[in-house]
């Protein structure tokens, strides 16, 4: 136990996996059926596809106010709750434009936006917040642990939003089969804001501020160190070729292949499942390996799937390529949750995840712009979406090498390659 008045360790990590499973609730809930609702307001197949990725840049853009808005309210655990909370408030807007009344593509970009750049403002200051409370020793297992508690949390989300949506199920008696998803979305985010109330923050944790870093600061800091700097400089064009195909899954799936809702959710909830059987492996591994050899083995596995799309539309082998997709993802999804808190310094979390974010976000966006531009410029949108696919896993494959070259640098210099 720790002093009066101060919640203990133990439960905050408790708390900490409440706080995941409900912000995973609120993704397969409501962020992950973004996408059909786009298509269900006849915004077509590339808008849906841009308007899964384009908001992210200018909610990268937002984040960067995070050093200024911790030092504004005076704690990293205030500015996440904040954070946090404005991040549900994004969904009420979608309540109402899901209810009969048809959003422009520009007003569902600025809520989006506000959507994604809350949760990026909340994500260096929660990485700095969580080094505090889990230890070195542990960090592998509890990180796997509440990466496996996610995928529980989006999966159920999944399930529910998949079945109300086949169904036409209306829940909280709204008009609306999205407007009630999007009600339990705003639900669950701002019950995970409730438990990261609960969780310890000690004031010697906060950061003083003349030790806040500006964008300019930040970007000394993340220059500084040329081994984290090429790593993440060469992880820009890598995600950059991700999302070359990766946005247009969900319209290929539903306005190409023509699933309903229910088979679409178990196609989503296959790449859950594939993701949950490759954290239970890492969770159990009996030598703790670093977030390196995690990422070096995910990027080299998920690398050349995308071209498997332009083999079949047979649906048994679409949910084997979403199971195996799941099982690559989370070597990498582990292996930079492992990099962000075991490889960067306490001083280096939030600049250093700050520049990152917006390195990210813009390979995301320039990734589904082309993407975009070349199903656009296709004749036929079938041969569109194969063409796709294929550059997407040849582009996969050509920036992988480098990014693993690196990587394997910054395991040697930093004395820990496994």
């Amino acid at each position: 136990m720790t002093k009066a008045g101060l919640v203990p360790v133990e439960r905050s990590l408790k708390l900490s996996l409440a706080d995941a499973f409900l912000y995973a609730l609120m993704v397969g809930i409501g962020e992950t059926y973004l996408p059909a609702f786009a298509l269900s307001v006849g915004l077509g197949e590339v808008f849906a596809g841009i308007l899964s990725s384009l908001p992210l840049v200018s909610g990268a853009v937002l984040q960067l106010f995070t050093p200024k808005g911790v030092e504004r309210v005076g704690s990293h655990k205030a500015w996440v709750i904040l954070s946090v909370t404005v991040q549900a408030l994004a969904f009420l807007p979608l309540i109402y434009y899901s209810m009969g009344n048809t959003p422009h593509f520009w007003v569902l970009f600025l809520i989006l936006s506000l959507y994604w750049g809350a949760g990026f403002s909340a994500t260096p200051a929660w990485n700095y917040w969580i080094a505090h409370l889990v230890s070195d020793e542990i960090s592998q297992k509890y990180f796997s642990q509440r990466a496996w508690v996610s995928q529980i949390g989006i999966l159920l989300g999944l399930v529910i939003g998949g079945v109300a949506l086949h169904n036409k199920v209306t829940i909280f008696s709204f008009s609306s089969v999205f407007a009630g998803l999007f009600f339990l979305a705003f639900l669950c985010r701002i019950g995970s804001s409730l438990f990261l109330s609960r969780k310890l923050f000690r004031p010697e944790w906060a950061v003083q501020k003349h030790e806040m870093k500006g964008l300019r600061a930040s970007w000394r800091i993340f220059w500084a160190s040329p081994v984290k700097r090429n790593f993440f400089l060469i992880l820009f064009p890598y995600m950059g070729a991700v999302y070359l195909s990766a946005p247009f899954i969900t319209p290929y799936l539903l306005a190409q292949l023509k699933l309903d809702y229910g088979a679409y959710m178990i196609a989503i909830a296959a790449l859950m499942i594939g993701k949950m059987t490759a954290l239970a492996f890492v969770s159990k591994a009996k030598t703790p390996k670093r977030g390196l050899h995690w990422l070096i083995l995910g990027v080299a596995t998920v690398s050349p799937l995308p071209a498997l799309w332009a083999v079949s539309t047979n649906y048994a082998f679409i949910l084997a390529l979403q199971f195996v997709n799941g099982m690559t993802w989370a070597g990498i999804e582990v292996g930079l949750s492992l990099i962000f808190f075991k490889d960067l310094t306490p001083k280096e979390k939030v600049p250093i995840l700050t520049i990152y974010n917006l390195l990210n976000a813009a390979s995301i966006i320039l990734g589904t712009l082309l993407g975009g531009f070349i199903l656009e410029l296709s004749g036929d949108i079938t041969t569109g979406y194969l063409t796709l696919f294929i550059l997407g896993a040849v582009s996969r494959v050509f920036f992988s090498r480098p990014l693993i070259w690196q990587a394997r640098k910054w395991q040697e210099t930093s004395g820990s390659a496994t």
